[in-house]
Parts: structure tokens; sequence; C-alpha cells
């Protein structure tokens, strides 16, 4: 599995076989060194003795075929999971872990619940994309999009993120446009105002779950340090710097944070902030409900006539426990 042994093994080699050696990783999408043509024998020979291209993964299917879960395994014997959804217009887009496990401790998250391992190297993050990236390539496809939703908080691991966003759009290798990669984050005002002022076309979604501070540390503790205000000020700034529209994510769960006057409370808060709400009823198990279908809809009628944008998320993967805070660690 790839590891920082490549960088000891090139660090000799003139800047130029950096560059060759990752086209080679993630643009021809080589699973055997002997077929690097590009780089010279005794390069290929000494890469093959000392860093492996295998990507050790398991893959779960759907029974709906629209998303695969991927079980992969690094080094260390950390398990991170990825999904592949495949959308009906063509689009494959990558839901991709940043950290094994999550520090943040939402009460309703599965992945929360198996607490926290470690930030993952960029690497890692870009071995889960060429993990799926290697099975389309067998049908003559790409992935198309990349989404930042997968295992743990991103805008913690930072440099790890940004190092593999730029490999994932640099037009060398993965060549994924900037517009077509998102980052969730549960809302860190300061790294989002960072985020913003990277010179990217990053799209934005904030993990917000409530209209107010208290029902939001009732059930995401570990984000309880950033308040609301704070966030959707770093929101509008994000919005400033890059132009692009802002997504809160909102996990409605049943009497808790579901009821028409949440609606209208976070209408009054963001009616300013280029945004759109994206509905998720909650997947999960546990304490925690999904609410009915009445609820769900009351709930999108109330922002709508206060003319918030509004948009539900397709439960893609539940049935294979895929979908958005199901990912937790499993063994191959």
């Amino acid at each position: 599995m790839f590891n920082n042994n490549i960088i000891k093994l090139l660090i000799d080699e003139p800047a130029y076989r950096h560059r060759q050696v990752l086209s080679e990783i993630y643009s021809n999408l080589v699973e055997d060194w002997d077929k690097a043509t590009t780089l010279p024998l005794e390069l290929r020979k000494k890469l093959k003795e000392n860093f492996s291209l295998e990507i050790k993964g398991k893959i779960i299917n759907s029974g709906r075929s629209d998303s695969l879960k991927a079980v992969i395994e690094f080094d260390d014997r950390i398990f991170v999971e990825s999904v592949l959804l495949k959308h009906k217009d063509g689009r494959n887009t990558v839901c991709v872990s940043s950290q094994a496990g999550c520090v943040m401790d939402c009460m309703f998250c599965t992945t929360a619940s198996t607490g926290f391992v470690r930030n993952l190297y960029s690497y890692e993050i870009l071995a889960q994309l060429l993990f799926f990236l290697r099975i389309l390539n067998k049908e003559n496809k790409r992935i198309t999009n990349v989404v930042f939703m997968g295992m743990g908080e991103p805008l913690i691991n930072y440099e790890n993120v940004m190092e593999a966003i730029r490999i994932l759009n640099n037009k060398n290798f993965f060549n994924i446009g900037q517009r077509k990669i998102s980052v969730s984050t549960s809302g860190i005002p300061s790294k989002i105002k960072k985020l913003a002022d990277e010179g990217l076309q990053l799209n934005l979604a904030i993990s917000i779950n409530a209209s107010n501070d208290k029902t939001r540390r009732a059930i995401m503790p570990g984000a309880s340090k950033y308040p609301l205000e704070e966030i959707f000020d770093s929101a509008r700034y994000y919005f400033k710097i890059t132009g692009r529209r802002i997504m809160f994510e909102y996990v409605l769960l049943r009497g808790i944070n579901d009821k028409e006057e949440d609606a209208l409370e976070l209408s009054e808060k963001i009616k300013d902030i280029e945004s759109f709400v994206n509905i998720i009823p909650f997947n999960g198990e546990g304490i925690y409900k999904k609410p009915s279908a009445r609820t769900i809809n009351t709930f999108k009628d109330a922002l709508l006539r206060q003319k918030i944008s509004v948009t539900q998320r397709y439960e893609f993967g539940s049935d294979i426990k895929a979908a958005c805070g199901q990912l937790v660690f499993k063994f191959l």
C-alpha cells in the first residue's frame, strides 16, 4: 500500500521524475511498475522492490446498483470506508474519508461512535479514489466528482486534504475540476475562511443540523465551541471571496430539530447568505428516528415559503450502510 517510502526513494531524483511517478500512478493507472515505461528501468526496479502499487480493499455492492462501498486497509491496520455513487446522468461521484473515525462526536452519526484513530495522509485519501478509478477504468469511465463527506472532519486534517485536492485538480493527474470537488465540514469558522483564501473554486457544505446553538450542542457536542453565528459569518465570507453558493446540510431527527418553527428560525438566520438547505432525513439506528414524510414536507415547505432554496438528499447506498453518517470501521 502507498506510504512515505516513495518520498525517500525519489529524494535524489530530479523533480520531473517525481511528477512522472505521480502521473504513472494517478493518470496512467499503472498497477505494475514494469508497465511504467516513462521511467528508467533502474528506477522501475527500485520502485517495484520498495513501493507496492497494491491497494488492499474489499467491495460491498448495493442491491440497487447505484453505489459501491469499499473497505480499504492501510499499512498500520487502519480501515476506512469510501463510496462510489453512480448517477443516472453518467456522473460518478466518490465520497472519500479524510480521517479514520471522527473527532466531532455527533450523536446521530454512526461514524462518530467508532471514535477517532488518526488523520489520513494525502496519499491515503487519494488511494481511496484510485481504488475506484481502477474499477471504472475497466468500463472506460472516470470519476467526475469528489465529495469529502466520508469518515472524519476534513478541515481538521486541513493540510493533507488540501494536498489531495491539488493533485485531484492537477490536469496531469486526476484532472477533476475544482467545481466538481466538495468539502463538507461541521463548521470550523477559521478553517472555512482559510479555505476561502486558497484561491480555489471548491463547493462548501456546512453540516449545521440545528437552527439554534442549544439544540446543536445537544446533538453535535464536538462542534459546540463554534457558535452558529460565527459559522454563518464564515459562510458569508466564503461566498464573498469565492462566489460559490453554500450548501447547509441539515439531518432531520424526529422530534429534535424537525419542527416548522425550527425551519422558520433557520430561515431567519440564513436569509442573507447565498445558500441552499440540503435536507437529509436520518439514515441511522439507535435513539434517533427518521421523521415522517409529512413532517419532512412541512419542514421543507416552511423553508420554501421564506424563499430559502431546498433540496433533499437521495439515500444512495442505504442498503449497504453507505449513506450519510453510516460509514464505520470494517475488517477485510
